[in-house]
């Protein structure tokens, strides 16, 4: 049948249609309403008016930029979180073709003014034999009527969100064939709703009809806010099995068999055992969806499931972000306190033990609850910023990251604290020298040992105690196998080039500073969503200040057990247990020290892992590298390529700094940079945050960037665009602006 004529569909003309232009949840919901099924009432928003709205707003030109960047394998995800970002706010820009408007508009007339409505993705790929797309896609739901197409922008959209994409990403990406229809219906509220399978999605057996049901609406079991009660179904008569059960108080056991009977039914419509979302029972069981039993359920892809795992909806993170804020960042905050309190000169072998195993546990647990609980949680960030996008509009996709700036940072009191000890250096020229001298010096110069030396003469008494009061509370971490205060040469560099050169100061802040944007911010929300848009904001915070609050304080963790394991070292070697060592530790060979100091036998420890090295091989000679842009600017100067933590003092302030990856641990050196070029890539990783708050150009996502830039290399960074020139800047485009 010719569609391009059709606006909307209503849904019980959608099974005349392809699935190519209705999507396959529509289709199979019309196919119901025609096989006599009850179905809430609705109407399709087919493809076509998709591909008509992409046209109209040149949305194919944007996508393509984004998605054909670099290429997807070569992308981390948080790279596709940032391109699936820009792409769902260009969506939301758009301008809707008149005519299509007016369509939805009219359909909803058919509905009084209080109706809320289910606003569905329809993809053509979705509800298939072969894939579900279950929960991939977006849906919204309890949408008012006069919010409804900005919500069909938001479905359009999440054709392209970072979910949706990396789910694909072993399909044809391509702008030019992908669509997406969209499918409103009203809500129906009833008192009981739940899942039925006609197989089982874990084993595909199909022995019983599987049920899940709760009281109240549907969003809650599939948003995991509610536990069901689960429930199997003898296929030939409908009774539960075992016997009876408890469910009395959501349904009998006369609704359990009539709820089993429309489930075969289902599945005899469909030809395939199917998964069916359903509210309501006896007479008034109604379908909200039905699908075939397959995709993600058979995914067995961990590393895809995990990244799923990383969307949770406001009331989870709200939870979580209790727990983190109030039980675990205090509770690890004291671990690391009580660690340093614990602190004797000298201790037997079996106290040296007990503390290098009692530490080693506490290392193990916070590093678990760091994979399990703080990273996850990190990720509220993207979901805060989706949020402030869709109710904002910005110009700029990552406006929202102002809002989220905190002075409390753990790495930026450090940072402040290095600028002081600068600005105290700033008018003493030979200081700068005695500091630059020792970041000469061809031996390491271990921070214990310079502590527990007298005061020394050249350098004045007041600036001796805030450098030592810095060393004992800042340089307490642990970074690529070794403690920051194992050579202080680094640190007397960069304090030496910050004395010279001032860097760069955080931006004065203007009419888009926090309070005026947070402002702004709830008085879009309005008085309805102030609670909602005030959680959202306290979720971002957290999670912005927990991305390097958490590696600081585990770093400090790891460097207590890092102390403890040389000092055990120390013992072993000294009574012919362990063989001499080198400065490189593997933590994880805690507990073989532990196992040498009560048993009094050789310790065989890991092989230490060896810093990278500077091979250039494969090196290709290119003018141009794309990345992802990372902070807004433009900058030109010499390249700096950072490998490890002993080449950061030699940085000259306002060279280009190259890095494979940036860690709160070595945020500091950032200040003197002219501009950040990291291979990592993502809006949200540290160079990211810290040079947004500084004001200095960065690029991400460069692959093979510390091999394809040598130390050096002139090149230019554009931080609007994600490119970074070779040579000589030709063009106005590569210029650096005046005082850049």
């Amino acid at each position: 049948m010719d569609t391009q004529h059709f606006q909307v569909i209503p849904l019980q003309n959608a099974v005349t249609h392809p699935v190519s232009v209705v999507g396959g949840k529509a289709r199979n919901l019309s196919r119901c309403l025609d096989a006599g099924f009850t179905v809430p009432d609705g109407f399709v928003v087919p493809s076509d008016s998709y591909r008509d709205y992409v046209e109209k707003n040149r949305l194919r030109q944007t996508i393509d930029m984004e998605i054909y960047r670099k290429p997807f394998d070569d992308m981390r995800w948080e790279e596709i979180w940032d391109i699936a970002l820009r792409i769902r706010s260009a969506f939301l820009k758009g301008v809707m073709p008149i005519t299509l408007e007016r369509a939805i508009r009219e359909q909803l007339e058919r509905w009084p003014e209080t109706t809320r409505f289910a606003v569905r993705s329809s993809s053509p790929a979705e509800d298939s034999r072969e894939s579900s797309y279950a929960g991939i896609h977006e849906s919204y739901l309890n949408i008012e009527k006069e919010d409804v197409l900005r919500h069909v922008r938001l479905v359009w959209a999440s054709l392209w969100s970072d979910r949706s994409l990396l789910y694909r990403q072993e399909l044809t990406l391509d702008s030019s064939i992908s669509a997406m229809a969209v499918l409103v219906q009203p809500m129906i509220e009833e008192p009981v709703s739940g899942l039925a399978f006609t197989a089982d999605p874990a084993t595909g057996k199909t022995d019983a009809v599987l049920v899940e049901v709760i009281s109240g609406s549907l969003d809650k079991l599939v948003d995991n806010l509610v536990e069901p009660v689960r429930i199997r179904l003898d296929r030939e008569s409908g009774i539960p099995q075992p016997g009876k059960t408890d469910t009395d108080e959501l349904m009998k056991e006369a609704d359990l068999i009539l709820l089993c009977h429309h489930a075969l039914a289902l599945e005899g419509l469909l030809g395939v055992p199917v998964d069916i979302e359903w509210t309501g029972q006896g007479d008034r069981f109604t379908v909200l969806q039905v699908r075939p039993v397959t995709g993600l359920s058979k995914d067995e892809n961990g590393e895809r499931s995990w990244y799923l795992s990383l969307t949770p909806g406001r009331k989870k993170l709200l939870a979580l972000t209790d727990r983190v804020e109030h039980e675990l960042i205090p509770a690890l905050e004291a671990e690391v306190q009580r660690f340093d309190e614990n602190t004797e000169s000298k201790r037997s072998g079996e106290e040296l033990a007990a503390r290098l195993d009692e530490l080693g546990n506490s290392y193990r647990t916070w590093k678990k609850i760091y994979w399990d609980e703080f990273i996850p949680f990190a990720h509220g960030i993207r979901n805060f910023g989706t949020y402030y996008n869709d109710l904002v509009q910005p110009e700029d996709p990552y406006a929202f990251m102002q809002l989220l700036r905190s002075e409390d940072l753990l790495a930026r009191i450090r940072d402040r604290q290095m600028q002081s000890l600068a600005r105290q250096l700033r008018d003493n020229v030979p200081l700068q020298n005695v500091l630059e001298t020792w970041s000469r010096s061809p031996e390491p110069i271990k921070g214990s040992a310079w502590l527990s030396e007298p005061d020394r003469p050249e350098i004045p008494a007041e600036f001796l105690r805030s450098l030592r009061t810095f060393m004992s509370t800042q340089l307490n971490l642990y970074y690529e196998n070794t403690g920051l205060a194992d050579d202080l040469r680094m640190l007397f560099g960069i304090l030496a080039s910050m004395a010279r050169n001032p860097g760069n100061a955080p931006p004065v802040e203007t009419a888009d500073d926090p309070g005026k944007l947070e402002e702004q911010f709830l008085k879009a929300a309005g008085p309805a969503r102030q609670d909602e848009a005030a959680s959202w904001l306290r979720i971002g915070r957290l999670s912005w200040r927990l991305r390097d609050d958490d590696n600081i304080l585990l770093g400090r963790l790891e460097h207590q057990l890092l102390q403890t394991m040389r000092e055990a070292m120390a013992v072993l070697v000294e009574h012919g247990l362990l063989d001499a060592v080198g400065d490189r530790v593997v933590l994880e060979d805690w507990e073989a020290l532990v196992d040498g100091l009560r048993n009094h036998t050789a310790v065989s420890l890991s092989p230490a892992p060896q810093a990278p090295v500077p091979t250039n091989r494969g090196r290709v000679q290119v003018r141009q590298l794309v990345g992802q842009p990372s902070s807004p600017g433009t900058a030109t100067g010499k390249a700096r390529v950072l490998r490890s933590l002993e080449e950061f003092r030699e940085v000259v302030p306002g060279e280009i700094l190259v890095f494979d990856a940036v860690q709160p641990q070595m945020t500091f050196v950032i200040s003197l940079a002219g501009a950040i070029v990291e291979r990592r890539g993502g809006m949200l990783v540290h160079s990211s945050i810290i040079a947004r708050e500084l004001g200095i150009p960065a690029v991400n996502g460069v692959s093979r960037a510390t091999d394809l830039l040598r130390t050096g290399d002139l090149i230019t960074v554009n931080g609007d665009l994600g490119l970074v020139i070779i040579g000589k800047p030709e063009f106005d485009l590569e210029r650096m602006s005046d005082g850049g």
